[in-house]
């Protein structure tokens, strides 16, 4: 037996990432046994199977899966739990949300603060998605403890990789996407941005997400009980994997689409999914890397191109965003938002969004690694890309 084999089977000893193990272990802290849900557990039971056979962790990032999975189980428990005793909470309704989606990296982290800066909307905090018990309060959202506990959860982050805090800032106070809501049903594509996990990558494919998109509602529901807001605005480009799901849960949201050259998206989601991996795991492939983000875009760019040929009866609830005319006219795009939904932009929010982009709230960091770093070749790749560039009107970026 080698000594790498031996190392793996002592870090399989020390830190057990096992199914029953993590279930007995949260259900006697909370002493709460009720999911809600008959599918979370084999969910959580094929992401578990998954990192412990692909996703070639180290020490640290089997601490870190085992840590971070008995955390989303136990707030998970605790939610339903909750939310039985306060049947109030989901008899509300939710106002018609608007989500931001689309070709990731291409601004929507831009748009998501400028549209926090409309007092009319709602966007989720991370400290209130990694900490949701009790439902924040108006009085005390500003100054509530759990926001310190949340900085002290990712400092740990920052200290280990500090190129992804670059690339990505991370923040208490900072935005949050809809994955990690959903990560608490297991069956979410947050868990891919961080492992190596093909196989549950190939199943979360072929489920209904219909009930991870109930408790995004329930979620929902469940923020703004103390302190509500006129409309929730959301983002993750991951739900154009769900787009039929999501009008299914929120049947008058509106979407926002994001367009950037695919070749700019291939290079930023290569360089940021190479940092965010080798955190947690022991090795990671460039090459196989670099092939698996270009599938997953190809399959993101041709997913959002047959929803829309195929809902054409719903193009009124849509707006395509195209990254450079958001960059280079940030208030004249939210304008053009806002007028497509029937909103109004107050002269506050535009005076406050204007302020945002003027102390430089989104900073923009240059690329760690090029397409070449991954063996990517984009006279080999763009043409795959002609599609979508024609039916979205997309410019190319120099690379």
């Amino acid at each position: 037996m080698s000594i790498s084999t031996l190392l793996d089977s002592l870090k399989r000893k020390v830190v057990p990432l096992d199914l029953e193990d993590i279930l007995a272990s949260v259900m006697r802290r909370t002493r709460l046994e009720d999911l809600d849900d008959p599918q979370c557990k084999d969910s959580l039971k094929i992401l578990i199977a998954s990192c412990n056979l692909e996703a070639s962790l180290s020490l640290v990032g089997r601490i870190a899966a085992r840590q971070h999975l008995q955390d989303l189980l136990e707030t998970r428990l605790r939610l339903i739990d909750y939310w039985r005793q306060t049947p109030e909470i989901q008899k509300q309704t939710v106002h018609p949300p608007l989500f931001i989606t689309g070709s990731p990296k291409s601004g929507s982290t831009f748009l998501h603060r400028l549209c926090a800066e409309d007092p009319s909307n709602r966007v989720p905090r991370t400290w209130e998605v990694m900490f949701p018990l009790p439902p924040p309060a108006r009085d005390t959202f500003d100054s509530d403890p759990r926001i310190m506990q949340t900085e002290d959860r990712l400092r740990w982050l920052n200290r280990m990789q500090p190129e992804v805090t670059k690339a990505h800032p991370v923040g208490a106070r900072l935005l949050q996407e809809c994955g990690p809501i959903l990560g608490y049903t297991f069956r979410s594509h947050v868990f891919l941005d961080i492992f190596w996990i093909p196989s549950y990558e190939t199943w979360l494919r072929s489920q209904d997400l219909g009930p991870s998109y109930k408790f995004h509602m329930n979620f929902l529901k469940h923020l703004p009980w103390l302190c509500p807001g006129e409309r929730w605005v959301l983002k993750s480009s991951d739900h154009v994997h769900a787009l039929a799901t999501l009008f299914e849960t929120y049947p008058e949201a509106g979407v926002i689409f994001l367009h950037r050259d695919p070749m700019k998206v291939l290079q930023s989601s290569s360089s940021q999914m190479t940092l965010l991996k080798d955190t947690f795991s022991r090795s990671i492939d460039p090459r196989r890397l670099g092939a698996n983000e270009a599938r997953i875009l190809t399959d993101k760019l041709n997913k959002i191109i047959e929803f829309r040929n195929s809902h054409a009866h719903m193009e009124d609830r849509f707006i395509d965003v195209r990254y450079l005319n958001l960059a280079n006219d940030p208030i004249g795009t939210m304008r053009v938002i806002y007028d497509r939904f029937g909103l109004t932009l107050s002269p506050l929010a535009e005076v406050r969004m204007e302020a945002c982009i003027k102390d430089e709230c989104v900073k923009r960091s240059a690329d760690k690694y090029f397409l070449g770093d991954f063996g990517l070749d984009p006279q080999h790749e763009d043409p795959q890309f002609a599609a979508y560039r024609e039916r979205f009107r997309v410019e190319r970026e120099p690379l």
